[in-house]
């Protein structure tokens, strides 16, 4: 008889930015075998214009990111059929995740309305053809919390985000679950939504491993 396969765990990690997304990913991945598949900080060639002219660049910078994502989540989902030879996979933000800062430029007018339909058209396409996650995972963090982090690490292309940026990424993630919770998302009818509050700036090695035993109760073990 031929056994049944099993799809692999697939893990977002969400939040806002300086929340501790990349640490959170790296430790829990390694703990639990699984496919670490990082966020690219500096490889987008828009960053720097769209700086100088958020109107002009916002919805190319956005469309460079969509696919960018696309791209990663097929290399998670592909974990995720066990193929890869990981335990499954996990992922420093979405898809999902990026269409919140996206939903803010044309809440900001950096996007114009027009633009924002060709954006959730393709949105919707690329994310009904992507496995769901087993787990989102939100780390609730306080903007001012992730405003200090952020300080600290001192990247050049976040020295110029103001706070108030990092509350309305707040708001706009704290919809995005929203949307989940109800299955308004083309991937939330199979997804668990995880909320934790993560507020430390350093955790010791026994701490990552109970955490990475929290992470593995959210979904069955592989046997």
């Amino acid at each position: 008889m031929i056994e049944a396969r099993r799809f692999r765990p697939l893990i977002w990690v969400e939040g806002i930015i300086g929340c501790g997304k990349t640490t959170f990913s790296k430790e829990v991945g390694k703990r639990l075998n699984l496919r670490i598949i990082e966020e690219p900080v500096d490889s987008n060639p828009y960053l720097e214009k769209f700086y100088k002219d958020p109107k002009k660049y916002a919805f190319g910078m956005q469309m460079h990111l969509l696919h960018v994502r696309y791209a990663m989540q097929q290399i998670a989902s592909y974990e995720a059929t066990g193929a890869g030879g990981a335990n499954g996979a996990i992922l420093d933000r979405s898809l999902s995740g990026d269409r919140v800062f996206a939903k803010l430029h044309c809440k900001a007018g950096n996007i114009d309305p027009l633009d924002w339909q060709t954006y959730e058209l393709a949105y919707s396409n690329m994310a009904r053809s992507l496995l769901p996650p087993t787990v989102l995972i939100f780390l609730d963090v306080q903007p001012e919390t992730a405003y200090d982090r952020m300080k600290k690490r001192n990247r050049a292309a976040e020295s110029g985000v103001p706070i108030e940026y990092l509350r309305d990424l707040y708001h706009g993630y704290k919809e995005l679950l929203q949307e989940a919770e109800r299955g308004l998302m083309p991937w939330a009818h199979a997804v668990r939504v995880a909320k934790l509050i993560w507020e430390p700036d350093t955790l010791t090695s026994e701490q990552w491993d109970r955490t990475a035993k929290t992470v593995a109760e959210m979904f069955k073990p592989l046997t």
